[in-house]
Order: structure tokens, then sequence, then C-alpha cells
């Protein structure tokens, strides 16, 4: 670390797993190490959350603000009270709903902030709105991170000044060890046969639908795909498997704890996203040297190239199977696309260059001749 110590309040409404959640955690634990204070306000409109949990166990301090969903001024007075209690050089805000309301908080009580924007995902007329109001809001901060090229043109041209955002992908977490295929199909309890992977939350925009509506055209192989993560669309996903007639070759993991490091139980890591900013998973799997196919959506281009994954159109489940096919039968040419994405992950996405480049936009937008940055 060069410089003064920071003292930095992530802000977020976690859900129980996801890569903003990731990204938070990976922050918290990174800067942590690097010298500096990092504590968490995770807002929650239930009584537990595996977030705060796993964050807590990593050493981190985590302040609860209990908030039901449709009501904003606890959320907003309790900011207040933590800015008011201590002094933070940043705050640091993730998701739409944390954005709308907390960072204006900060710009009245004069403390510098940051968004990150992870993506946008919305498919419905409310989360559009939601996703208007966000980017409003982002035009107070002081600094705006898009985490993929698509994200910052989105933001740029929402309004927010060209010179307050900053794109800064994500980088793969060191949290986690990937183990061998043989011990991770042993916890997922799996069997010897072709394995796909997917993991996400079970909801529109990550496009698990598509995945089901790919599975007949792989009837002829002995492939079983496996979801790890929950959502709100989990028993529509089951009772299409069961429509289409895949449902024994589609197993439902539900939430499983680092997930990341049983990827190499799969042979293929499959992404059916309808959209994405830059997905954790691409990189989880990038790091297992785990060959991949995946839409060509959002950023992901941007991570990866032809010679690094297969990549195909979104709602298109014929493209997503053909493509998966290809990897199963061809191992070899596989595993060079696995090990070229791993070198690019390597030198494109190291942790600690990603933990850097945040420091120095925090010390970026400290306040300078008695007052702050606009």
């Amino acid at each position: 670390m060069t410089g003064k110590q920071l003292s930095i309040l992530h802000v977020l409404a976690p859900a129980d797993v996801g890569g903003l959640e990731t990204v938070v955690r990976s922050l918290a634990v990174g800067h942590t190490a690097m010298g500096h204070s990092v504590e968490i306000a995770a807002v929650l409109t239930a009584s537990t959350n595996p977030f705060v949990q796993e964050a807590r166990t990593a050493g981190l301090r985590v302040h609860v603000v209990d908030s039901p969903s449709r009501s904003f001024l606890p959320e907003r007075r309790a900011i207040h009270a933590l800015l008011a209690r201590k002094h933070f050089d940043v705050l640091h805000s993730h998701g739409y709903r944390s954005d709308i309301l907390d960072l204006g908080v900060a710009r009245r009580m004069r403390v510098s902030s940051v968004t990150t924007l992870h993506g946008f995902s919305a498919t419905d007329l409310k989360a559009r709105i939601y996703e208007w109001l966000q980017l409003r809001a982002a035009r107070g901060a002081a600094a705006v991170v898009a985490v993929s090229s698509n994200v910052a043109q989105r933001a740029l041209a929402s309004g927010v000044r060209p010179r307050a955002v900053h794109l800064i992908r994500n980088a793969a977490p060191d949290s986690s060890t990937p183990i061998g295929p043989a011990d991770a199909r042993g916890r997922l309890l799996l069997d010897d046969g072709l394995q796909l992977g997917w993991i996400g939350r079970l909801s529109e925009e990550k496009g698990p639908d598509v995945m089901i509506e790919a599975m007949p055209f792989l009837s002829d192989l002995p492939i079983t795909l496996s979801f790890i993560g929950d959502g709100p669309d989990r028993v529509a996903l089951a009772s299409r498997a069961e429509q289409l007639g895949v449902a024994e070759r589609v197993r439902f993991h539900g939430r499983v704890p680092n997930a990341a490091s049983l990827l190499r139980g799969f042979d293929v890591v499959a992404l059916s996203s309808r959209t994405e900013g830059t997905p954790m998973v691409l990189l989880e799997a990038m790091a297992a040297d785990v060959p991949i196919v995946a839409t060509r959506v959002g950023g992901v281009p941007d991570m990866l190239a032809p010679t690094e994954a297969i990549l195909v159109p979104s709602e298109d489940p014929k493209a997503l199977a053909d493509a998966i096919r290809v990897s199963i039968r061809d191992l070899k040419a596989a595993a060079e696309r696995a090990t070229r994405a791993h070198e690019r992950l390597i030198s494109e996405f190291g942790t600690q260059a990603w933990l850097d480049r945040y420091e120095t936009l925090y010390r970026s937008i400290q306040p300078i001749s008695g007052g702050v940055h606009a």
C-alpha cells in the first residue's frame, strides 16, 4: 500500500449468491489485506443471508441494515448514522437499490462516493424503471465503475460524465482453489458420465430456460446438466424439463458453498445468459481450466476470444447444444481453448492489479483544497 490508509464502506442489498456479492467480498478481503479499513453495510429484507455469514467468516466487519423491501427510510437513516458515527473516505455502492437510495446520502454528508455498475438485466418494465433511476443516481457519484465496455457505453449514453466513468473489469477471486474432477464429482454426487455445468441465479436474464431447451438436442449423448444456484424460476425450469423429457438428465443442486472449487467436475461449463457484464462464473471457469461455451452477450466477447471459448448467439438453444457437442467430441481442442483462456486470465484479470486500480480510483476522488471531487 502507498499513501495513507483508506476507510471504505461498501453498501449493497445482497442476494443469496451472485457475481456482485463475490466482487464485494473480494474487494473487501483484498483491500483489508492491503492495510485499509473496510466495512460492509448489508441491507437485508430477510432475517439471514449467506453473504453476510460468509463475509463475517472471512473476518470482515458487516453492519446489517434491516429494511423492508417497500420501506426506504430505515436504510437511508442507517447509512446516514454509519457515516455520522465514523469517518469514511469512500462509500462504495453496489446494485440499483443502494445506488438509488444511498449515493445521495453520501453526497449530502460530503463523503466521496463510487458506484460499480455490475451490468443491466432488466426483463420487465419495473426493472427497467429501476435501472433508469440507478443511472440517474449514478450521475451524482464521484466515480462510476463499469465492469465491461457495454456497461460503460450505457452509462455514458444515460448522461454520466465521461471523466467519471472508469472501465475496470472484474478479476477472478483468489478465494477458491479448484479440486480434482473425481473429488468435485463426489461432492456433487455425480457419476462418471459426461457432465455439463451451469452456475448462476435461476432467473430470466441468466437464460436457464435456454439451457433446458438445448438439452433435447443433446439426447444422443450420455450427458447430465447440473444447475448450481437458485432463484425464482427453479420450479418452472423443473416443470419444463419434465415436459421436454429431459428431467432425468437435469440436476438442481441449489446453492452450493464455494461452487467455484468444484468446476473441474464438469466436462464443459455453459453460460446461456441473455445479458451480462463481466460474469464471475466465466472467470472462475477460466481459473479452473474448464472448457467454456457461452452466449455472445454484454462483456463476454471482451473476456474470451473464439480461440479461448465457443461463443454462440443468445436465445438459440440449438446453437448452444451444437457448441457443447463440439467441445465434447473434440476434447483435445476444448482443452487447448481452456488453456488459452487460463493464460488470458493470468495476463488480463489478475486480482492484485484489479485491487490496485480500485485503490488508485479511491485515492483520486479524495478531497482536495478543502472540498470534494464533483
